[in-house]
């Protein structure tokens, strides 16, 4: 093709024919430009297509990153469903009544049992034991995945993504994430635990780790009012967390679902 071009411009130099010579070198220009244009746009589409696969590839790790902390967090509540039943249950017996809060529905199937038992109703030594122990590690904060939005942030890929809804939805969750379960949020429910392990260490001589039988627990709880108090805070913290964090894992739920649906578009 090329030598049939060449040949072509020869003959109409050697022929004299100018004009036609003209027509034919600005009809090889515009072969020229639109051999680039052509090859411009083909590789337009390969960066995009490079870029819809990028987002894609970040997309899926971010949900699996959000399906483990919806895990994390259904551990978390079965965690704080005993907690509040187990603290009420000594307030209860203690005579000191504290049943306003709404109650929370005991997991099935549980995903950490901490009592896999019915709950009593007379007392009971060993879940007094197992109730108290709970008061050492009270809210730690849990494991959540950051590794793929730091990906994604780091990457720049958050630009790429044009579903300006989705975008809002991950920000969203990674916001309440931070602002309800951050370190600041998690060191102050752990340090109410500690006020009331410390409060029944130095009053009382009690151990959390290795409690007093119920019925010397019982009495404190009734005849000390700030021992009543603390228990009450921890019992309200276990409540609201549980709630809260619910809230979080269905709203991950719903950012898990999005996801899925834009993987399907793309």
């Amino acid at each position: 093709m090329i030598r049939f071009f060449r040949s072509l411009r020869q003959r109409l130099l050697t022929e004299n024919k100018i004009s036609k010579y003209l027509l034919y070198a600005i009809g090889e220009i515009l072969l020229v430009v639109i051999g680039i244009l052509i090859a411009l746009q083909i590789n337009n589409w390969n960066e995009e297509r490079i870029r819809q696969d990028a987002v894609k590839r970040h997309l899926k790790s971010l949900a699996g990153a959000v399906q483990h902390d919806i895990r994390e967090m259904g551990i978390s509540m079965g965690f704080n469903e005993f907690r509040f039943h187990s603290w009420q249950y000594s307030l209860r017996h203690s005579d000191i009544g504290n049943d306003s809060l709404k109650d929370i529905p005991r997991p099935d199937p549980y995903i950490v049992s901490r009592w896999d038992k019915p709950y009593p109703e007379q007392v009971d030594q060993e879940f007094i034991e197992t109730s108290l122990n709970e008061v050492n590690d009270a809210f730690l904060g849990m494991f959540f995945n950051y590794s793929a939005i730091r990906e994604i942030n780091n990457q720049g890929i958050f630009s790429d993504m044009d579903n300006e809804s989705l975008k809002d939805k991950i920000n969203e969750y990674y916001y309440n994430l931070d602002w309800k379960f951050g370190e600041q949020s998690v060191d102050y429910r752990h340090k109410r635990a500690e006020d009331l392990k410390t409060y029944l260490r130095e009053e009382h001589a009690i151990s959390c780790t290795y409690p007093p039988n119920a019925g010397r627990l019982f009495e404190i709880i009734r005849k000390d009012e700030k021992a009543a108090i603390l228990f009450k805070e921890l019992i309200l913290m276990a409540h609201s967390h549980y709630w809260v964090t619910q809230d979080l894992q269905q709203m991950g739920m719903s950012l898990v679902q999005l996801i899925h649906e834009e993987l399907n578009l793309k």
